[in-house]
Order: structure tokens, then sequence, then C-alpha cells
């Protein structure tokens, strides 16, 4: 199970999720967010503890936006946005509401391309509210190719490995405050990187 932790915005959380193996690091770029960190000190990060297949930046913007974005810099990031952004290989994660769940089919992956899925909760933001939705169906769905999000603590990790997730995201539930990660709760991740 992949794990990726959000909402990034200080630098010895990043060297944490080091240490612990974490497979994604994300930047959150939203203007509306709390979470929100400047390009420049993310890519400065990027570069200095060589996180090219690590760093994921949380965007919403649209293509022009996005290509500058782009480039930036030279390396190869991994980003998912809010908006369709044709001809992009390197949206990673498509972040969609919980609700499309509910209609999820193998046909809408798209095969071609190396995209996996981000499932949140989505209700009244764009993610990072705490909130889960409800996860009493999520046995019902193939859930190989989905990052799951949404309220997910220490406590819910052995039941999301345990459904086949491919990956799931992490924010405010592993916190001492608003962007402040605990690190003792990240702690509880290391079992899960080896």
């Amino acid at each position: 199970m992949k794990i990726k932790v959000c909402g990034i915005t200080r630098e010895e959380d990043i060297v944490k999720l080091l240490e612990l193996k974490i497979d994604f690091i994300g930047f959150n770029l939203l203007k509306e967010s709390k979470r929100k960190v400047n390009i420049a000190w993310a890519l400065d990060m990027t570069k200095k503890y060589q996180l090219e297949n690590k760093s994921v930046f949380l965007v919403d913007c649209e293509e022009s936006e996005f290509n500058q974005l782009k480039n930036i810099s030279s390396l190869s990031l991994q980003i998912y946005n809010f908006h369709e952004v044709p001809n992009v290989s390197n949206m990673l994660f498509i972040p969609v509401n919980a609700t499309f769940l509910k209609q999820l089919e193998k046909s809408h992956f798209p095969m071609k391309e190396n995209h996996r899925y981000l499932i949140d909760n989505m209700e009244g933001a764009l993610g990072g509210t705490g909130e889960k939705f409800d996860w009493s169906d999520l046995h019902k769905f193939d859930l190989s190719e989905i990052m799951l999000a949404g309220g997910i603590g220490p406590e819910d990790i052995n039941f999301l490995q345990d459904l086949n997730v491919w990956g799931i995201d992490i924010n405010s539930k592993f916190e001492i405050k608003t962007g402040i990660k605990n690190h003792k709760l990240l702690e509880s991740l290391r079992n899960y990187n080896e």
C-alpha cells in the first residue's frame, strides 16, 4: 500500500517522512488552503532532498497556468489538479469526490496513462477537512488503483490495507495543529513501508 502525506509546510516534517520512507510527500498550492505553501519553497525542498519521485503538487489551475508550473523546473514533478488538463503525462492523481465511487467501473480508468484516482470527501472543501466519507461500501469496489483520503487516522490503516487499496493520503489526523505534523503519530506508519 502506497502512503502519501499531504499538507507539508515544514522542512523538519520532510526529514521525518524521508526517515520513514514514505512514498509521496504532498505540497498544497491551493489559494484557499490553510496549508498552502509557496511554490518556490516547495521546489527548493524537492531539489534539496531529491524528492523528484516523491513530491506531489496539489494545484487548481487551468492548462496555461499548469504548463507554467511545469516549466519552473526540469524536475519530473507529479501533479494533481482539480481541473481537467489534456495531454499532461505527469498528472498521477486525479482527485474526485467520494460520490464517484458509486459509478466507478474499470472502464473509467485511462489505461494508457499511469493515473490513479484520489477519492476524498470534498464536502464543503477540496480536501484537508479531516472528515471521512461513508466507508461502509468500500468492500464492494476494486480499490487496487485507488488512493483514498479523508479523515484517515492511525487506527484506520489496517482496515484500509485489508481492502487492498492502492494507497492512502493522510493529512489532518497526523497533525498537532494545521500544517504541523505529529512525529509520534507518523511513527505508526513505519511498519507499512518495510
